[in-house]
């Protein structure tokens, strides 16, 4: 695949199969990953190379995947294009994109070209809308978004506590009046993979993360069920990754109204990395989410005295949880933002 936009020496071609790319493409793209990484968090460990591996040779079946890659004259790997919708129902108008262009080969039209086959093939899979996602941290993805007419949606503050400055008396006094602040409340831990029978309470959690904010994206509620789930699962056990989960259930109903998780990895241990923390609209009010973020500090510090850094991102609308957080000592450490640009917009514009 040419065609207009690509500048001379340079060659696009799309990646059939992503799930089942050779060994010396996953190199190829193993290296560029990294040194994107090494651009965003300068220093820091990367995922091993088998980390990679196990992300596309189990990507999701209900996501229908795009790539295009583009090679310089020596034939190198200079930039790639991820995209694809995902087959569930719920956001199937929805094209997630991922442009990614080596330093080295910056400012010379591959990442336009590559949009624009990105938007062709969005037409092609019935999605009217491109969304992607940028960090401050890299601030050539934020102003090429700007550029091309992409609408800033949501910006998201991510956050890091410093576990060494933790205010513990707090955390003990927080975990401390859990029970009499939220009675009739009870906190269950799982770690690990998911065990089959849990699988109600993370569909249940997964519905409480709907009702977060989301400002203003294009995006509906999405519904997750067992079969979605057990693939993830199956990825997150072929992984190099840990997870611990804390729920809060309500004694009376038996349900699932609140979850806290983190996941590690063991390649860098020194960074934790904390996932969804909400509560049910319904039982909040109780101070649950104050509960379930303090036990899992506790842990924290009982279980993982290698962690230096818990590592979260929330919607800067997110007063709520931002609070806890901010009361926890979580700093700012950059930001993310979440663009979208209507497909036939795309086309009209770059073709």
């Amino acid at each position: 695949m040419g065609g207009p936009g690509l500048p001379d020496g340079y060659e696009g071609r799309v990646v059939e199969e992503i799930r089942k790319v050779d060994d010396a493409f996953m190199e190829e793209l193993y290296a560029l990953r990294a040194a994107k990484h090494e651009e965003s968090r300068p220093g820091e460990p990367f995922w091993p190379h088998d980390e990679l591996v196990n992300q596309l040779r189990h990507l999701p079946s209900d996501m229908e995947d795009w790539t295009c890659a583009v090679r310089d004259s020596a034939g190198g790997l200079g930039a790639v294009g991820f995209g694809g919708v995902e087959r569930t129902g719920d956001n199937e108008h929805l094209f997630w994109l991922e442009i990614e262009v080596h330093s080295d080969h910056r400012r010379r039209g591959i990442a336009r070209w590559l949009l624009a086959q990105a938007a062709a093939a969005a037409e092609v899979a019935g999605a009217t809308l491109l969304t992607s996602w940028t960090t401050s941290a890299v601030p050539a993805g934020g102003a090429f978004a700007q550029a091309h007419e992409f609408e800033s949606k949501q910006v998201h503050r991510e956050s890091e506590l410093d576990l060494s400055q933790v205010d513990w008396e707090m955390v003990d006094r927080w975990v401390d009046e859990g029970p009499a602040r939220a009675p009739g409340y009870e906190l269950v831990l799982v770690e690990g993979v998911y065990p089959e029978d849990h699988y109600d309470n993370v569909i249940a959690w997964w519905n409480i993360m709907n009702t977060a904010p989301r400002d203003d994206l294009s995006w509906n509620d999405d519904h997750l069920t067992p079969e979605r789930l057990a693939e993830w699962e199956a990825q997150f056990a072929h992984s190099r990754a840990d997870r611990w989960e804390y729920i809060a259930r309500h004694t009376a109903s038996g349900e699932c109204v609140g979850v806290s998780n983190v996941r590690f990895d063991d390649w860098n241990p020194a960074v934790m990395h904390q996932g969804d923390t909400g509560v049910h609209p319904d039982h909040r009010g109780h101070a649950l989410g104050k509960w379930l973020k303090a036990a899992m500090l506790q842990k924290v510090r009982a279980e993982r005295p290698m962690a230096r850094v818990i590592r979260t991102g929330n919607a800067y609308s997110n007063d709520a949880m931002l609070g806890i957080n901010n009361q926890l000592g979580f700093a700012e450490s950059r930001s993310d933002t979440a663009w979208e640009l209507p497909v036939e917009k795309a086309l009209k514009s770059l073709n």
